[in-house]
């Protein structure tokens, strides 16, 4: 009997488990668990039946909403990421000159980076715009005053090959049916253009909030990068080589697309630097405004050459115009098609096909962005094939 007794007081008296010390029993409700609400296996069959997908279910509904919110700041986010990507290594070596303050650092850097990058870069878009309104305006002037007139009796009147004047006089060619034509056109340029010029002051508002948001969070990322990226590797299926993988590659990526872009830059500005030094104009200066300008794609070179070319057939020198127009179009256009693929394959191994393809379906899809976005979705794509055949050969293996 008092073994019994012994046995069942040992039993009553059992303490509690952990969990269920989480909560104290005076405050429990009817919705807390018996076991302190850790997990699916003593709370019946039912709810441990559909507690992970209700679980999977809000995950994906709270990055649903977490997406939606950051996304009008994507390409901020992604270019400031790149950008503390880019300065970790500095990081690294200023945080024991500063005392180890990671505020500080952040600081220091995220200044430098609106010094040396945001402010010379909106300096030379203010430049650029500013250089096309007064080519738009040169042109309608020109326009008005019958020059295109004044410039195709020029052309007629060169020198050309038998074969290219046989060729001119075999296409029906009427000087005042083109001009109205170009008139007509210029006239429905003009009213876009005057469209656009209504919203530009929200553009530019637009664009600056985006800048200051582009700050805010390099800011972010440069103070608390690692817990981010703990973070995300704790919510990442991958293993650890496989999410070192995807970390190394895209470091490769960012860096090779910032030498490329400044190779290209440097190699267009000099390849414009010769075709002015050609027709008789500033070469050294023209040709370190256009290193600067081939930054801005597509329109960014194109705002340097429109001008000097219609200079240059106002003024009478029309063999010029045509022989700079020919430079521009054949060499300095084509220049970074070869350059940027080529420095970028150096640093990714990628063959130089695919990058260039990336380019410009980047360039296609994002706009200028895809300069950045382009190469770092084909090498992140490329890793993750590379990564799933690895994991189906183990498993093919095994």
């Amino acid at each position: 009997m008092t073994n019994c007794t012994g046995n069942m007081t040992t039993q009553n008296s059992e303490e509690p488990s952990q969990e269920a010390q989480l909560v104290p029993e005076t405050e429990r409700t009817p919705f807390d668990l018996k076991d302190g609400g850790r997990g699916p296996e003593d709370t019946g069959p039912l709810h441990a039946k559909f507690y992970r997908p209700f679980l999977l279910l809000v995950f994906i509904g709270a990055v649903a909403v977490l997406t939606a919110l950051l996304w009008p700041f994507r390409h901020a986010i992604i270019l400031a990421a790149i950008l503390a990507l880019l300065l970790a290594p500095l990081r690294q070596r200023m945080l024991p000159v500063l005392r180890g303050s990671r505020i500080i650092t952040a600081a220091f850097l995220t200044s430098a980076t609106f010094i040396f990058i945001v402010m010379p870069t909106a300096i030379l878009a203010a430049v650029l715009a500013n250089e096309a309104a007064s080519v738009i305006e040169a042109g309608i002037q020109w326009f008005n005053a019958g020059g295109m007139t004044v410039m195709i009796t020029r052309l007629k009147s060169l020198d050309l090959p038998v074969w290219l004047q046989m060729l001119a006089d075999r296409v029906p060619f009427d000087p005042q049916s083109l001009e109205a034509n170009l008139v007509a056109v210029g006239g429905e340029i003009g009213k876009r253009l005057l469209f656009i010029g209504r919203g530009f002051a929200g553009h530019v508002a637009g664009f600056l909030f985006q800048i200051v948001m582009l700050l805010l969070f390099l800011f972010y990322f440069l103070v608390e990068g690692k817990r981010v990226v703990t973070a995300l590797r704790r919510l990442s299926p991958l293993r650890r080589s496989q999410e070192q993988e995807l970390a190394e590659r895209l470091k490769i990526v960012a860096r090779s697309i910032v030498v490329g872009g400044i190779a290209a830059g440097l190699t267009q500005g000099v390849a414009t630097a010769i075709g002015l030094w050609l027709v008789g104009l500033n070469a050294l200066f023209w040709g370190v405004i256009a290193m600067a300008a081939a930054l801005v794609p597509v329109v960014g070179l194109a705002l340097i050459h429109i001008p000097v070319i219609a200079y240059l057939f106002i003024e009478g020198a029309t063999g010029q115009a045509l022989g700079l127009l020919a430079w521009w179009l054949l060499v300095v256009s084509t220049v970074d098609n070869f350059v940027r693929p080529f420095f970028i394959r150096g640093g990714t191994k990628l063959p130089l096909m695919l990058i260039f393809v990336s380019i410009v379906g980047g360039l296609l899809l994002f706009g200028p962005l895809g300069l950045v976005y382009g190469p770092v979705a084909l090498s992140l794509c490329l890793v993750v094939f590379q990564l799933f055949i690895e994991a189906q050969t183990k498993e093919g293996q095994a």
